[in-house]
């Protein structure tokens, strides 16, 4: 499986750079997709990042099937609404959807990205403090049947079947941790955190 962190002009650093490193020390593999025309993406905080790839070099792979990914989607602003709008982003992340796959989205990017998709109905959920109140800013007209019966949690990190969520920059850790344990399980999980100092 390959996983996808999509990267989009304001992205938030430490949200989507904290994931790309846990999970490649526990040898998933993981790409960086810019959202953009470029391979540098600067983020929230001027930090510039180089992407492995663009979005749009991995849009066929994925919809033929040529390669099973799981997505993340970092928060931050106006990062989270360039991922929403980046064409190639969405249909992998809907292909994502519709397959199963790992989704996971941190911060705004619950509400601002996944929302509109539909998939955050009859899910649990949580994103950072105060958008839960903002879906109809951002997924329009259509924001109560887009979001019927999501339930947002408020917890630092929440699970639901195939979708993880989290609250914002300070749980990025936890994120990943969270990410790693999924994916690759608890023995993995267990030798992350020991072998880098990480707080239980």
């Amino acid at each position: 499986m390959e996983i996808i962190v999509f990267l989009a002009e304001g992205f938030e650093e430490i949200e989507a750079l904290t994931p790309v490193d846990y999970l490649r020390r526990v040898g998933i593999s993981v790409k960086t997709a810019s959202c953009g025309k470029s391979l540098e993406v600067t983020g929230s905080h001027g930090i510039s990042v180089m992407a492995d790839t663009l979005a749009e070099n991995l849009l066929e792979p994925v919809l033929k099937g040529q390669i099973t990914v799981g997505v993340i989607i970092p928060g931050g602003m106006p990062g989270a609404n360039n991922v929403a709008e980046c064409s190639a982003a969405m249909k992998i992340l809907n292909n994502t959807i519709n397959s199963k796959g790992l989704v996971a989205a941190i911060c705004a990017a619950p509400v601002v990205t996944l929302a509109k998709t539909g998939f955050l109905q009859n899910k649990r959920f949580t994103c950072y403090p105060g958008m839960e109140l903002q879906m109809e800013k951002w997924c329009g007209n259509d924001w109560q049947q887009l979001t019927k019966d999501a339930k947002y949690t408020g917890n630092r990190v929440e699970i639901d079947g195939h979708l993880v969520t989290a609250a914002g920059p300070g749980t990025a850790e936890e994120f990943a941790i969270t990410l790693v344990d999924i994916l690759v399980g608890k023995e993995a999980t267990k030798k992350l955190i020991s072998g880098s100092l990480l707080r239980n």
